[in-house]
């Protein structure tokens, strides 16, 4: 079946890897990779033959976004005949994730306080990751810590509302810093309203909530970010009544197991960009996940990539950034047979500089702490 939309849509694959018309009426290829090397691949092989885009132009990526496009660029390495050849991993898939690092919660007592009937909600205008601006609504579990400086208050980490009360982020956002109080709901720090002028809509007002208490894993290293992963307790308990405040999925069970290596997922937040300043509104991209194996070639020797971290990006301009750390990324699952966003990483550290080829970043694995983060959980 997928054999003959990809013939289908044949024209299309091809019209991509070309540039439009220049001045002289001819058509140029774009430069094709000469070397397929992580976090691309290992092969340069048929389109066809390559399960990751397989999957990637399934019917569910229909029409074609600016992202799938961009990804069908950077990995083209050439042509068997009229088909597009890609960078693809054909050595064996394996899991680098130790046994019994994924530690079965699924009876786990604070369970009933994840809200699993309301979290990670999708809407069907969301489906189709579209480019790096993201829209009110969109990933309505995003909050902003806000510290109080010298200067006045800075909004500087990120992290996920989980529930009425929690707010998971990264340990080294909190650790012996002066929080004053936690942003929810927020899209666009510089407005007073954040609307769709497009769709005649506008969110409700934020909600800046303080803090009642911040539980840091105990065993967090600075040094090399190992544990890097905390807990926000709010003061007040927030309503999820209004469209933009929303908490995101937990992976458990079934979605605890699964191998991430050389999926995509998403990463959200207000952080530094190519200009080099922080955003004012909430941006997005869509990143490969590598193995640890994989990552460990990247790094610096010096640099420890643990099992219980992710390793995700390694594209030039598309990485999580200085103002981004505490952040979720996410993967699409199911929870109860619905669709959902899942939150599998904290955004943890990377490249000195951001966006580096060849360099991914590095973010908290969730699925190692679910049993810490549901022991700490405290009913509202």
């Amino acid at each position: 079946m997928f054999r003959l939309r990809l013939k289908n849509t044949h024209v299309f694959l091809l019209l991509l890897l070309y540039n439009v018309s220049t001045r002289t009426g001819q058509s140029l290829r774009l430069p094709m990779r000469k070397d397929c090397v992580p976090p691309l691949g290992d092969s340069c092989i048929e389109i066809r033959q390559c399960q990751f885009f397989v999957d990637l132009l399934d019917k569910s990526h229909s029409p074609r976004s600016k992202q799938v496009i961009r990804i069908i660029r950077n990995h083209h390495c050439g042509f068997e005949g009229d088909s597009p050849k890609v960078c693809c991993f054909t050595s064996k898939l394996h899991s680098d994730t130790p046994k019994g690092i994924n530690i079965d919660v699924s009876q786990h007592e604070n369970l009933d306080l994840l809200p699993l009937e309301s979290c990670g909600y999708i809407r069907d205008e969301f489906r189709i990751i579209n480019g790096y601006k993201t829209v009110i609504f969109e990933f309505p579990w995003m909050v902003l810590i806000a510290y109080k400086m010298e200067h006045g208050i800075d909004l500087a980490c990120s992290g996920s509302l989980i529930n009425d009360r929690y707010v998971l982020t990264a340990a080294h956002c909190v650790l012996n810093l002066n929080l004053e109080f936690i942003r929810i709901g927020e899209h666009n720090i510089e407005t007073e309203r954040d609307c769709n002028y497009i769709k005649g809509v506008c969110a409700p007002p934020v909600q800046d909530v303080t803090v009642e208490k911040v539980v840091v894993h105990p065993e967090y290293v600075a040094k090399s970010f190992k544990n890097d992963i905390a807990l926000i307790r709010l003061s007040n308990k927030v309503e999820f009544s209004q469209p933009h405040i929303k908490p995101i999925c937990l992976p458990f069970g079934k979605n605890a197991e699964l191998n991430l290596d050389r999926r995509f997922g998403v990463i959200s937040g207000w952080g530094i960009t190519e200009t080099g300043f922080k955003s004012t509104e909430l941006l997005k991209t869509y990143i490969p996940i590598i193995s640890n194996d994989d990552c460990k070639k990247l790094y610096d020797k010096r640099s420890l990539i643990s099992p219980e971290q992710i390793c995700a990006g390694g594209f030039k301009g598309r990485d999580s950034c200085g103002g981004d750390s505490g952040g979720p990324l996410t993967l699409v699952g199911k929870i109860n047979s619905t669709v959902r966003y899942i939150q599998y990483g904290i955004v943890s550290y990377g490249p000195k500089h951001c966006g580096t080829d060849g360099q991914p970043g590095v973010y908290t694995r969730i699925t190692h702490y679910m049993k810490w983060i549901l022991d700490h959980l405290e009913p509202s």
